[in-house]
């Protein structure tokens, strides 16, 4: 009898007599040599990926940008009646009636008056409907020009929500389980959404509605993917990532597809609610966290779920209910073990003056790859040009940067691949800045060069940003690593909420959220310069291993990735 770990097959005997004590009895470490026996890298995984993770990504991407639609602000100018008789074309009528700004484009907030003075808009406001006739919040109630700032405040609350729910859903993941909270994301998702709708005329009830909406945003994901990762070995962990990463970013051009079918925000809404409330049919095929529970010591539970893998991978023979019994009690003991020295303050983690300082720096380079990459997505839709399409396009980067990203740093490394990356998403947004400056709407060329560096921005942003994932995996010690990148990850959701504001800033200075962007990602690159390389190294088990993690290495040294045999 044999089991297959990678792409080797070891007898059963031969694994378990690896586990096996000094005085011969079973001493079995951690829960993957559980796994590892009933398989952890095969048809379970597999349906638990593209069965079940992979449908909740995509209806996690209507949860999450739908509000960008719903507040969507199309070009606009003072409504000037004109009688229709008199054959103008809108263009010439414009000229007529409005000023333009100093880069070229017609006023937004601003119309002729008596004796050519230049008054506010006295009867409202016109929208372009030309591209696509869809009517959001911001047409409907006309937040735009002195209620501009009340899109930017729903965006904040909903950043806000964020980090509540960061905080508040995953204490709770971890006294619940994952499934539960899972299930709460869902229920606040659907019915936070769709109460919301309602109360779009109340901007304050409508912002705190959207925060509370917001709360779900991160555990959403968090909680599903956890269970998925914590089903799998060490070698699909990776693969998950990159396909649920790939599967969202071309999930999320459906929304902006859908505007071109549905006339306004009310029923756009609710088609995404209901969409994306599919999810609860898959909740019978989702088991909670078997590490969780053996955490908690509900073995029992855990050898139901292992069982179901094992029958669904086709290796129930490999072991006896006792002996996976046995198994599992001495997982726990390890797990127990593990999770006393996990439970130790973050203040533990900058007690050393070395890891300190990495811990700083990580975060750092994490808070700059987050306000960069969520404000060049929201930026896109301020860009001149078809603004849905070049927002579709933005997205679509996602793609190859998760697959280039993943390339290059098995064979380059991590280090200057980051380094690289950020100073091309710093160049492009400098090229954006400029040609943002100097252009308008009418110039298309300006035009195209600005969705260029858009692009490439994100591209090179998208590779950061799934390095900076992999280095801090690879950098923190073993009973501090999901503290470290808890917080990185929080410090950057709260950065986050700047970025409706720096956008929002472009309404006056198309230039500024380039700038703004140009200027994080050169602090980041000189910033992860400092970050040591880590491919082809062990993870560090302790506070002292990783203090000493990269010492004795030049600055300006680098180390590629060493071939490996093949076995």
């Amino acid at each position: 009898m044999s089991v297959s770990i990678g792409k080797i097959n070891i007898p059963l005997k031969d694994i378990k007599s690896s586990f096996n004590g000094p005085d011969g009895h079973k001493k079995f470490r951690d829960f993957d040599d559980v796994l590892e026996i009933v398989g952890s890298t095969s048809t379970y995984q597999r349906f638990f990926l593209y069965g079940i993770l992979l449908p909740l990504t995509v209806c996690e991407s209507f949860f999450l940008f739908i509000l960008w639609f719903l507040l969507d602000s199309p070009d606009h100018w003072c409504d000037v009646p004109r009688d229709a008789s008199h054959g103008e074309s809108l263009n010439a009528w414009k000229n007529l009636t409005i000023p333009r700004e100093k880069n070229g484009d017609f006023s937004k907030c601003k119309m002729f008056g008596p004796n050519d003075s230049i008054i506010s808009c006295t009867s409202g406001w016109e929208y372009d409907f030309s591209t696509v006739n869809y009517h959001s919040i911001v047409t409907d109630y006309d937040w735009v020009c002195d209620k501009s700032h009340y899109a930017t405040w729903v965006y904040t609350a909903g950043n806000v929500g964020r980090v509540l729910g960061t905080f508040l859903l995953g204490f709770l993941a971890d006294k619940i389980g994952r499934k539960p909270v899972f299930i709460i994301t869902l229920v606040i998702f659907t019915v936070g959404r769709a109460v919301s709708l309602f109360f779009v005329y109340d901007i304050y009830l409508f912002m705190l509605l959207t925060m509370i909406t917001g709360m779900s945003a991160p555990m959403f994901a968090i909680s599903c993917n956890t269970i998925g990762l914590e089903l799998c070995g060490q070698d699909y962990r990776a693969w998950i990532y990159s396909v649920t990463w790939m599967v969202m970013a071309i999930a999320v051009p459906i929304v902006p597809c859908l505007t071109y079918f549905i006339p306004n925000y009310f029923i756009l809404g609710w088609v995404t609610i209901l969409m994306g409330s599919l999810a609860y049919l898959l909740l019978p095929w989702m088991p909670e966290s078997p590490r969780w529970l053996l955490s908690v010591g509900k073995i029992e539970k855990v050898q139901e779920i292992l069982k179901t893998v094992a029958k669904w991978n086709g290796t129930s023979d490999k072991l006896s209910d006792e002996e996976m019994l046995e198994m599992l009690r001495e997982a726990e003991k390890t797990q127990h073990e593990q999770k006393l020295r996990e439970g130790e303050s973050v203040l533990k983690l900058l007690s050393n003056r070395t890891v300190a300082i990495r811990t700083l720096i990580i975060t750092f380079v994490w808070v700059v790859n987050g306000l960069v990459f969520h404000g060049l997505n929201l930026n896109s839709l301020n860009l001149h040009g078809h603004r849905y399409l070049n927002f579709i396009l933005v997205v679509l980067m996602e793609v190859p940067g998760g697959f280039f990203g993943a390339l290059f740093a098995d064979k380059l490394g991590r280090r200057w691949v980051q380094v690289v990356a950020l100073f091309v998403c710093a160049f492009a947004c400098t090229t954006g800045s400029i040609f943002s400056a100097i252009g308008s709407a009418d110039d298309t060329t300006s035009t195209v060069y600005v969705i260029i560096s858009s692009n490439i921005a994100k591209l090179a942003i998208t590779i950061s940003f799934f390095l900076t994932y992999l280095q801090a995996t690879e950098l923190f010690p073993t009973p501090f690593r999901t503290t470290g990148s808890g917080l990185a990850s929080t410090t950057s959701s709260i950065a986050i909420i700047l970025v409706p504001y720096i956008v929002y800033s472009g309404k006056s200075s198309m230039t500024t959220p380039w700038i703004v962007s140009a200027v994080m990602s050169y602090a980041g690159m000189i910033v992860a310069a400092f970050i040591p390389e880590t491919v082809n190294h062990n993870l560090p088990e302790t506070l002292e291993e990783a203090a000493n993690f990269g010492k004795g290495r030049k600055f300006w040294s680098v180390h590629l990735p060493t071939t490996k045999l093949k076995t």
